[in-house]
């Protein structure tokens, strides 16, 4: 059972934060249309070709070979819990391992034409550990400069974060985020996710008190830039209280599986989002969990912001106190002829 979002008129906040942002034109793509394959990576291998990506503590399970932070290089040093076997192939991507506060992630710094709306399909894995945190996919403004993340733990390297005396900002021009979040947080407005968004666009209160989180659950945040916006768009968790955690309240979730698993093995997840070229997007996710049912629709909305004429992207995970290992495959970015 799905969860639809239903949105009004846009707020003065977030417009402000698009007005730079150019409308595109034309009509929704129908499934039928030709699609042209903009980016194609499926990191099985002991190299990145494409040099528009750029690591952030990310690494390549299939190398071997030595390097630094920003280099696509072996995950000797990314280990800890059941990670993938160093230097078998095919491999993986690895964002992060079990490791507590760990956290990792990729961007594709080449702006990319967005003419007849976007399809991006990849494979993503959460297991091994206790279920956090998750998995964000993002879409900038395709001006933008993007070489730093977000902020991590629930914002999953793609919103802010204000804790106490700690401040980090969300990442550069903003526009769409994508939570695939094991552990609950990205659809919660605490640690000053979504600062200033008006009403609608805020988390319901029932996530956003205390510690509340909803595991399991898909969310899509909006335009943001520093400490601001960020707001949530949408997202399937719901208001059913099914237990507790510390001093704060889990919440259940519009969704027919797991996002995460116990081993590899059960853990990969087919992940399909599509955003249409209209002047207010609609946006879909489907996930294939691997269970014979094929693709399932987790999430439909239509987000009231014009989106860029270009855009880069990006990926990033985290864990914190609870943990998990995260990997991607077999990523591909499309536009509609």
């Amino acid at each position: 059972m799905k969860r639809m979002a239903t949105f009004g008129a846009g707020s003065l906040l977030l417009a402000a934060a698009l007005a730079a942002l150019p409308a595109t034109s034309g009509a929704q793509a129908a499934p039928e249309a030709l699609k042209t394959v903009l980016v194609d990576e499926d990191f099985t291998g002991t190299e990145v070709s494409d040099p528009n990506f750029h690591s952030h503590n990310a690494c390549l399970t299939a190398s071997t070979a030595a390097g630094g932070e920003h280099d696509f290089d072996s995950c000797a040093d990314q280990a800890i819990g059941p990670v993938p076997a160093e230097g078998k192939t095919p491999g993986y991507l690895q964002l992060t391992d079990t490791g507590k506060y760990d956290h990792g992630g990729i961007v594709y710094n080449k702006a990319l034409t967005n003419e007849g709306g976007i399809e991006v399909t990849f494979a993503q894995y959460q297991y091994g550990g206790t279920g956090a945190d998750g998995i964000s996919f993002f879409i900038v403004d395709g001006d933008t400069d993007l070489e730093q993340l977000g902020a991590y733990g629930g914002s999953l390297g793609y919103a802010q974060f204000h804790r106490k005396d700690i401040v980090r900002d969300g990442v550069d021009g903003a526009y769409l985020g994508l939570g695939l979040d094991a552990w609950g947080n990205f659809s919660a407005d605490t640690e000053g996710r979504g600062k200033g968004c008006p009403e609608k666009y805020q988390a319901p209160d029932y996530l956003s008190e205390n510690i509340n989180r909803a595991p399991d659950n898909v969310a899509l945040r909006g335009p943001g830039q520093g400490t601001d916006g960020y707001c949530l768009l949408a997202t399937t968790a719901t208001d059913e209280k099914i237990g507790s955690y510390g001093d704060g309240d889990i919440y259940g979730t519009d969704f027919p599986e797991s996002l995460r698993a116990e081993t590899l093995g059960d853990a990969k997840r087919l992940v399909k989002l599509k955003i249409s070229d209209d002047p207010k997007p609609d946006v879909t996710v489907d996930i294939d969990f691997q269970d014979g049912a094929g693709w399932v629709r987790v999430l439909e909305a239509q987000v009231p912001f014009k989106a860029p004429d270009t855009f880069k992207f990006g990926f990033a995970s985290s864990t914190g106190g609870a943990t998990d290992v995260h990997l991607l495959r077999h990523l591909r970015v499309e536009t509609f002829e």
